[in-house]
């Protein structure tokens, strides 16, 4: 099957890397040139152009140039751009959903709302702003634990969370987290409602994704994503500096009953999206969840595709084709799939160059040297995010540059492979990775985390106040 991949980073190249192992010839249009993905195209007999990939008519002409029978659009921007509905209207296959229904990750706020109208479990209250005035007002007023985010996707930045704020902010941190809201305000400086607060809670996050044709739905093992820069999750937000998954669809950490709930709740969620829209959601979307006394499985945000780095720890766990279930899926037949998951764990570490998340600019235009014959001698994947060939160097662009993965009966066996193999990589100028990922202490206390959230959230079940607060009430649906 002749298949055009769109989108440039780690996460193409995964879903690359497992699409010609099941006998795809992938084509690529990408914005520079990734080394991992050059190498699978050339390799499966395609071949790639270079373009905007947020510009639909880019895509469009590389879909007229190379007649593929199916489309895969990997990243949210160009789905935000309406990539999907262009080339359907030309007739083009395409895996990723419209415009319209992509909005459930572009828009928090929208998001939110939906949530709310349709009584979907796991949601939490929230307010949004017009203008950083009524945000920074509202901040400096309500007595409460908050967090404060952009109300569009910002790649995971811009979050800010701020813990009992009339008790301990003194006035110099106030106007100081009031500058914050200046800043997340500059991130969405399209929407009209620009930042949006949320109740603050705590647990611990996973991730689940499910592939869906709109009518029926397919769950993926669940992953974890490591968002904080530095090891033991310090340090600013990024994309996602690692990730785990296993074993088989769950985590540690995660009990089965947990896995059930989250599902329905992204079920109904695509039966929200297609209520307000009146378009079946195709493609992927995933829920970032948390595991919080207020509602056990709660929602943080939507993805509207596959995450990065989720997709390197989830992805090479798949033994069923993915490539079938994408054909499926825009063919709406996926109440014929079926999925098969190795039973090993994986462990995923994402290596930046010094500079990121902070700043971009320091972290471009670095010399890469990897030896990936050593890396992959030991067992382990590479797949190549924000880095551009440039003739017979690899250059950084700015943000995470490798993800290496690894297989293992054990998470600890995992995360020492991927260790191992760090060891054959080596940034000009310097390089950070969070080395805790799989380690022992690390799942141990997600473990004592999760218990302390389940003890709270069943025993809110048993008394039937689930999801409510203190200063909420369940028959007014208040959001604040």
């Amino acid at each position: 099957m002749k298949v055009l991949l769109v989108g440039e980073g780690a996460r193409e190249n995964a879903i690359a890397w497992k699409i010609s192992q099941e006998g795809a010839r992938v084509y690529s249009i990408m914005g520079y040139v990734n080394p991992g993905i050059k190498r699978i195209v050339e390799n499966s007999g395609g071949k790639f152009i270079m373009g905007n990939i947020r510009n639909p008519n880019d895509v469009l002409n590389a879909a007229e140039a190379f007649s593929p029978e199916l489309i895969i659009v990997g990243p949210e921007e160009p789905l935000f751009k309406g990539v999907c509905d262009k080339v359907r209207e030309k007739g083009f296959a395409c895996f990723g959903p419209s415009f319209k229904a992509s909005k459930i990750e572009e828009s928090k706020v929208w998001m939110r709302n939906l949530m709310w109208k349709h009584k979907i479990k796991g949601r939490l209250r929230f307010k949004s702003f017009k203008s950083v005035e009524e945000a920074s007002k509202y901040i400096l007023e309500y007595g409460g634990s908050i967090a404060i985010k952009p109300s569009r996707q910002a790649g995971g930045r811009g979050v800010k969370v701020v813990a009992d704020l009339q008790a301990y902010l003194t006035k110099e941190k106030r106007e100081a987290v009031s500058k914050s809201a200046s800043e997340i305000a500059s991130l969405a400086q399209e929407e009209e409602d620009k930042i949006l607060i949320e109740e603050k809670v705590d647990g611990v996050e996973y991730t689940l994704h499910v592939i869906t044709d709109g009518l029926n739905v397919l769950p993926l093992p669940l992953a974890q994503d490591y968002k904080h820069a530095y090891s033991y999750s310090i340090g600013p937000e990024t994309g996602g500096m690692g990730s785990i998954s296993g074993p088989k669809e769950l985590l540690p950490f995660i009990e089965e009953e947990e896995f059930k709930t989250s599902l329905e709740i992204v079920r109904e969620t695509i039966n929200a999206i297609k209520a307000e829209v009146n378009e079946d959601y195709i493609g992927f979307i995933a829920g970032q969840m948390m595991l919080t006394p207020l509602w056990g499985p709660t929602i943080i945000e939507y993805y509207s595709r596959l995450g990065d780095p989720e997709a390197s720890a989830i992805l090479p766990r798949i033994k069923s084709s993915m490539l079938e279930l994408f054909d499926l899926a825009v063919n709406k037949g996926l109440h014929r799939a079926k999925i098969e998951v190795d039973e090993r764990v994986s462990v995923v570490k994402a290596i930046a160059p010094i500079g990121y998340p902070l700043d971009r600019k320091m972290a471009s235009n670095k010399l890469v040297f990897i030896d990936e014959r050593k890396i992959k001698e030991r067992g382990c994947l590479v797949f190549y995010g924000s880095i551009s060939e440039q003739g017979e160097k690899l250059i950084t662009m700015g943000s995470r540059a490798i993800e290496i993965a690894a297989l293992s009966d054990s998470f600890e066996q995992a995360s020492r492979k991927v260790d191992e193999c760090i060891s054959y990589v080596e940034i000009e100028g310097g390089m950070i990775y969070r080395s805790e990922i799989g380690k022992e202490e690390t799942i141990a206390e997600q473990r004592e985390k999760s218990s302390i959230s389940r003890h709270s959230y069943k025993l809110r079940e048993r008394k039937g106040i689930l999801g409510v607060s203190k200063d909420w009430s369940p028959k007014e649906e208040l959001r604040w």
